[in-house]
């Protein structure tokens, strides 16, 4: 009998217990800025670690929420960094279960499903930890040294990641690459794993009658001064054409895609098998764009491929919002307003440094003409990737293989994340979500986690088998 059959039979055993643990972790409202929440589920996993065998397990203050250290040496030759999140999103409405009662029920679409906030990502984070657990009690010692960086406020944007990356600098620097374990299957069993997240610059963008010393000061006018004051809102709406050509796509600031590096053969491989394997249903491919959606031409009338390798390697300069004087109910409906914002995200390729496109984009609106328009920074983060042929991904690769799925490779993905910080400060490259199973939408009412699948979607056995295998192909260098 193999390690890989010795620790499958003991999580299939488990599934009671495992599944006991993660409705009590679930259960833990550590929802969007929930300080006793995320600090109670801090506590949780810290004590989880410990039961693991880890030298050092504690909960980590900062400067808002709290955040979980953990390492383990096990005296091995690899070492993996583990990234996961604490805090989830917001309930919203629409809920017609209860979201901290761990309830275990059938579902439409499968036999058993866990519903609760934070399926995906506690589901991944506990599912890792307990594939470690049955790694360590079959075989009496785990294969690979591990480092956890567990943070309390994804869903704020991350701000002090980086200064927990550099407050553990030197242990994490031993790691060989860095691992976000979690479900990967789309509701159909697909899998597909992404091999690197663009990186982010989302700002702020201000114009206001103070700071230009123009149009209404304090205050905002009544409609019909428009024609003797100036309009700050005009203002900012030209400014902003200033950025950006819709009809091309092309960001017209100086100098923004300097440092740009054109797909390496490998990438142009993968894009290549994108585009055979999706052709005419591009659309339902691409991240994002979501199943209810429908997209009757691409930005450009990009077909096939280019599409593909416009999402994975084209920045991107979005417009998320508009906000100026009459905004909805409640508001004067005749506004010359005295402020006017705009939040805009870029995603960047890798080889894009977010630092240096703000300095762009503020000299270029200097250079235009707008120099009283302020720029707030609401989040930055580098970009990160692996190769196809680095170890972690053939052993995700491998554990999948020995479920005869192949899964569905992309050299990139269009969102960020705070792994980024991973990359650019310590150079790492970090593969996310390998495991089988699936779960629903962390954003949505009744989210939930495959527990029993249907034959093509595994559930919790699954997914924590998937990972323990992971693990010690990766240990195995298979």
């Amino acid at each position: 009998m193999t390690a890989h059959d010795r620790v499958q039979g003991l999580i299939a055993e488990r599934l009671p217990q495992h599944l006991d643990l993660l409705r009590d972790y679930m259960a833990i409202p550590s929802t969007l800025g929930d300080a006793a929440g995320v600090r109670r589920a801090a506590e949780f996993l810290a004590a989880q670690y410990r039961a693991l065998g880890c030298q050092v397990a504690e909960v980590v203050e900062t400067p808002s929420l709290p955040a979980v250290w953990a390492s383990y040496d096990a005296g091995a030759a690899r070492t993996l960094a583990v990234y996961g999140y604490l805090d989830t999103n917001g309930l919203g409405s629409g809920w017609t279960v209860e979201p901290y009662q761990g309830v275990v029920a059938a579902h439409p679409a499968f036999p058993r499903v866990l519903y609760g906030r934070g399926a995906a990502s506690k589901g991944g984070a506990l599912a890792f930890l307990q594939a470690l657990r049955a790694i360590r009690d079959a075989e009496g010692e785990l294969p690979i040294n591990l480092l956890f960086l567990i943070e309390g406020e994804e869903f704020l944007g991350s701000p002090f990641m980086p200064d927990l990356i550099k407050r553990y600098e030197p242990q994490l620097a031993r790691a060989d690459a860095v691992i976000w374990p979690g479900p990967s299957q789309a509701a159909n069993g697909d899998v597909a794993l992404f091999l690197g997240n663009k990186g982010l610059l989302k700002l702020e963008i201000t114009c206001s009658s103070a700071s230009w010393g123009r149009g209404p000061m304090g205050a905002a006018a009544h409609s019909s001064t428009q024609g003797v004051l100036d309009s700050p809102t005009w203002r900012l709406v030209h400014a902003l054409a200033t950025l950006y050509d819709p009809k091309t796509g092309r960001i017209l600031v100086d100098g923004f895609t300097e440092g740009l590096s054109p797909p390496t053969p490998e990438e142009d491989a993968l894009l290549d098998q994108l585009a055979a394997l999706y052709r005419g249903r591009e659309a339902s491919a691409v991240p994002g764009i979501g199943p209810r959606a429908t997209v009757s031409r691409f930005l450009g009338d990009a077909e096939g491929r280019e599409v593909f390798r416009r999402y994975c390697f084209e920045p991107t300069m979005n417009i998320d919002g508009l906000a100026a004087g009459m905004t909805g109910p409640g508001t004067p409906a005749w506004t010359l307003p005295e402020v006017a914002r705009c939040t805009i995200d870029h995603r960047l390729p890798p080889d894009i440094d977010p630092d240096a496109c703000l300095a762009r984009i503020r000299s270029h609106l200097d250079r235009q003409g707008y120099p009283d328009i302020g720029l707030r920074v609401l989040g930055a983060v580098g970009s990160q990737k692996l190769p196809v042929e680095h170890d972690l991904v053939r052993a995700a690769r491998a554990a999948l293989s020995r479920r005869g799925i192949e899964p569905t490779i992309w050299p990139c993905r269009g969102t960020s994340g705070p792994t980024g910080h991973f990359s650019a400060i310590l150079g790492k490259g970090v593969l996310g979500a390998t495991g089988l199973g699936y779960a629903s939408g962390h954003s949505g009412p009744d989210e939930f986690l495959v527990i029993e699948g249907d034959g093509r979607v595994g559930g919790l056995t699954e997914l924590v088998g998937s990972l323990a295998d992971l693990v010690l192909d990766y240990a195995s260098g298979a």
